[in-house]
């Protein structure tokens, strides 16, 4: 068998795969043998019905599609792993039936899907700013006065006018010219005003008006409005206002603290702090989140690759089945979810389309970086590595490790490796 490469436009590999006469025969008397094994004819036992019979009632049509199947499976695959190509995707074959016809030298040709070039741009030393995770007064004040909202009690206002921070009882009915639109209705709902629950200007329409006052006002969806059908459409709420409710807030001293049962904290002064570690916690990670994503955004900006369709589309899929697995706890189909947000599979498709693009060129990119500066795993980073998936899992570290064996992780665990690199050589400028 003779097989010859070639690199073609658009990120395929040619392979033209040549068998001698007397290769393909072996394919062709094993397919027909296999055929006579199973065929039955009148006046003959099955498996009892001679070649040459056969061969003159049915022809070798399909001798002949079953040995070119059988030749091209086998000698495909083995092209691959001997020339270390990597498909992608499905090769689109094409038969030489004239030369065979002639001959019987079958062969074919093979353009194959593979990963694209991709051309590196600047990837050390890249400028990226990063969030500062300090904490304001302000911020500790305002996750304090959210949680004394929750331990408030409601009190109807005496004198009844709306007012910003009061709580509205309230029925309302959206129209979108003229005609209604699932999830714009309400009966005896319960809003803040000023808290930024419903969509810019509601609220505000809402100051003024007393119980039992009906009020018609029209808004525009916002554009990034998660409900695609809704997304910068103008609206009318009919409105009707039951009851102004104020907040009574608890006051903040050692008593309520010790009420929210905080391991260890039972003083204002220790709530503070308390409140202020765990508000730091959370933006130093958004911050390394952030920081991150921006840094490998940069790098792969900086680099050149075409990403091929068919590796978006197949991250595509895989976010869906992740959401049909999710919904499933729900009991229900993940269309049915979409449907709740006026959005169809197609248009969810197209929806996360420009993340899957970015996570797969952040692969590519970040792959040949890992080759560029041949990065290698240590049995310290397999540690490493197997110590966050324990604390992430909260469970023991053999079990991790019985669980994920090295071969399995070993792509996860590069790919973190190169990006904590990244993050090492990367000139930070910090955000004040």
């Amino acid at each position: 068998m003779k097989v010859d490469i070639e690199k073609l436009a658009g990120d395929q590999v040619g392979l033209t795969v040549e068998f001698t006469p007397e290769e393909f025969e072996k394919y062709y008397e094993e397919e027909l043998a296999n055929i006579l094994a199973e065929v039955e004819i009148k006046g003959f036992r099955k498996g009892k019905v001679p070649r040459s019979i056969y061969l003159r009632r049915f022809g070798e049509g399909k001798v002949l599609q079953q040995a070119f199947d059988r030749a091209i499976s086998d000698s495909y695959f083995d092209a691959l792993e001997n020339n270390k190509i990597y498909a992608i995707g499905e090769p689109k074959i094409d038969i030489d039936f004239e030369r065979f016809a002639a001959d019987r030298v079958f062969s074919y040709k093979a353009s194959v899907p593979v990963y694209p070039e991709v051309k590196l741009g600047d990837y050390f030393g890249v400028e990226v700013e990063k969030m500062s995770a300090e904490v304001s007064d302000d911020e500790v004040n305002e996750y304090i006065l959210n949680i004394r909202k929750k331990k408030s009690d409601l009190e109807l206002s005496e004198d009844g006018t709306l007012e910003k921070g009061d709580v509205a009882v309230f029925d309302f009915e959206g129209f979108i010219d003229g005609e209604t639109f699932p999830g714009g209705k309400s009966e005896n709902h319960q809003l803040e005003i000023g808290s930024g629950g419903f969509i810019p200007g509601f609220e505000e329409q809402m100051v003024g008006m007393k119980p039992g006052e009906e009020k018609t006002i029209t808004v525009t969806f916002p554009e990034d409005y998660p409900t695609e059908n809704l997304k910068g459409k103008p609206a009318d709420f009919k409105l009707k206002l039951h009851e102004v409710k104020k907040r009574v807030l608890p006051e903040l001293n050692d008593e309520f603290v010790k009420e929210l049962n905080i391991e260890n904290i039972t003083t204002v002064e220790a709530y503070l702090n308390h409140v202020r570690d765990n508000l730091r916690k959370v933006k130093k990670d958004e911050s390394e989140r952030k920081f991150e994503y921006d840094l490998l955004k940069k790098i792969c900006d900086n680099a050149e690759v075409t990403v091929p369709d068919i590796l978006v589309k197949r991250r595509i899929e895989s976010y869906i089945e992740m959401e049909e697995e999710r919904a499933k706890h729900y009991n229900m189909k993940f269309e049915q979810l979409l449907a709740y947000q006026g959005m169809t599979l197609d248009q969810y498709r197209e929806y996360v389309s420009e993340t899957a693009k970015f996570e797969v060129t952040k692969e590519l990119v970040l792959s040949e970086i890992i080759k560029t500066e041949k990065i290698e795993l240590t049995d310290e980073d397999y540690e490493n590595g197997y110590q966050k998936l324990a604390d992430a899992y909260e469970r023991p570290m053999d079990e991790i490790k019985e669980k994920f064996p090295r071969d399995t992780v070993y792509q996860y665990f590069t790919l973190n490796k190169t990006v904590d690199l990244l993050k090492e050589k990367a000139v930070i400028k910090e955000e004040k």
